[in-house]
């Protein structure tokens, strides 16, 4: 049985469903729909016109020139290291050098008084005339050594490692949760291992009771050694110190990526600390407490902890569950006690001063911190543990996705650009970050 044309209005005979409207039209709109779509195609051809106009009008050297100022960057302080280097070994050299003159300085003196000593007794005998000479001849030749064969210096060729610098595309688009891929990787913590994580893109730092552990880029436990300091809350890595830090209930700890050496920061001590994150200029810390204050302490490479302030940013039902920092920004978890509400903060590393906020949808917990960390393309990925979901908040502060995780999430960490590190109720899962690569250069 015929069908009248979908379109109101039209009282012709429908005779073909339009795959546009999924309507069932007659021929004559049918072929007004199929020279609309057709219409909408025009633009799409003066956009490519346009782009590849554009790239033909791009001017390769320029564009370069641009990465090339940071290989530039990085050859001018290779060169400073060296030059650094250099002046250093020459100092030794002087050194040495200032020792054995001030050496033969002092023989020499002694010589010369006994020789005033045997003018002055007149008792010269064939026995002393001989030693005098063998002394005198020895001095000369140690004086005249000074001028070539003194000082031995052995030197090899500099080798420059082909990785120092590493060029490669990376994402700046943005990244979804739910193309997540699955765990490739578990590396098992046994019960009683605290499930902290942190990273310096080359190796990750977690514990595996009684140990703390570095995994390698192959995922393989290198190094690791004995805890013995009590729970530990929190952990980040400083690049100014080259050694992570550790937060216990009263103690700040130090530990050396080099020699795995752990030391207590004593300027640091009898305050109830909880979070910590790093800068490249600053050590930030929180305080365990309702009204939690942020405490800002300026690093130096000589482990000098004298600079300290403190900032307080929380209510007096308020306490910080994490800080975490990324390119001059600093992301702030707050609870609130009295409103049963978590929050998330991103503040200005510099002033503290608020960038934005909002409540985050968790189920409220008072007993366990909620964590988050530096996401893909400067966003923030938080780890739900009591709804079991990953959280991915972008820049701008709004919700960019949820995903349900296959067991409960306690933290996270980027490793390197394209491994996610999620440390779960059973160990440490790895997954790799798929995505479409745009063209950054990376000078390490």
């Amino acid at each position: 049985m015929s069908q009248p044309c979908a379109i109101h209005a039209c009282d012709r005979t429908a005779c073909a469903l339009c795959h546009c409207c999924q309507q069932n039209i007659c021929v004559v709109h049918l072929n007004e729909h199929n020279n609309y779509l057709n219409s909408r195609l025009h633009p799409f051809v003066d956009t490519i016109q346009s782009l590849d106009a554009h790239l033909k009008s791009i001017d390769i050297a320029t564009v370069a020139d641009a990465y090339r100022q940071q290989l530039e960057h990085w050859r001018a302080d290779s060169h400073q290291k060296i030059d650094h280097y250099v002046e250093q070994k020459y100092r030794e050299v002087e050194r040495l050098l200032k020792d054995k003159v001030n050496e033969e300085r002092d023989e020499i003196n002694q010589v010369h008084n006994k020789v005033n000593k045997l003018i002055h007794d007149q008792q010269m005998n064939r026995t002393d005339f001989h030693e005098l000479s063998t002394m005198v001849d020895y001095l000369e030749r140690q004086v005249n050594n000074l001028h070539e064969n003194f000082i031995d210096i052995q030197i090899r060729p500099l080798v420059v490692d082909a990785n120092s610098i590493y060029i490669r595309g990376i994402n700046e688009e943005v990244y979804n949760l739910s193309i997540l891929s699955p765990t490739y990787r578990t590396i098992h913590q046994p019960e009683g291992s605290y499930r902290i994580l942190s990273s310096n893109d080359r190796i990750l730092l977690m514990h595996q009771t009684p140990n703390l552990c570095l995994v390698n880029e192959d995922l393989l436990i290198f190094k690791q050694v004995p805890w013995r300091n009590g729970k530990v809350f929190d952990v980040c890595w400083s690049t100014t110190l080259k050694c992570f830090v550790l937060t216990t209930a009263k103690s700040v700890f130090l530990l050396s990526e080099n020699d795995m050496s752990i030391e207590k920061i004593k300027a640091l001590e009898k305050r109830k600390w909880l979070s910590c994150t790093c800068s490249e200029k600053c050590l930030f810390l929180s305080t365990n407490e309702s009204h939690s204050s942020i405490m800002k302490v300026t690093l130096a490479s000589t482990k000098k902890f004298d600079h300290q302030w403190q900032s307080n940013i929380c209510k007096s039902e308020e306490i910080i569950d994490t800080l975490r920092y990324d390119k001059e920004n600093l992301a702030v978890i707050i609870k609130n006690h009295s409103e049963n509400t978590t929050r998330m903060d991103l503040r200005s590393a510099e002033t503290l001063r608020p960038i934005w906020s909002f409540i985050l949808d968790v189920t409220w917990c008072p007993t366990k911190p909620l964590h988050c960390c530096p996401f893909i393309a400067e966003d923030w990925l938080i780890s739900d543990f009591e709804s079991g979901r990953l959280l991915h908040i972008t820049k701008t502060g709004n919700v960019n996705s949820i995903i349900s995780y296959n067991t409960i999430p306690y933290r996270s960490t980027l490793f390197g650009t394209h491994v996610l590190a999620i440390s779960t109720e059973d160990g440490v899962n790895f997954h790799k970050l798929n995505y479409k690569k745009t063209y950054t250069i990376f000078v390490l």
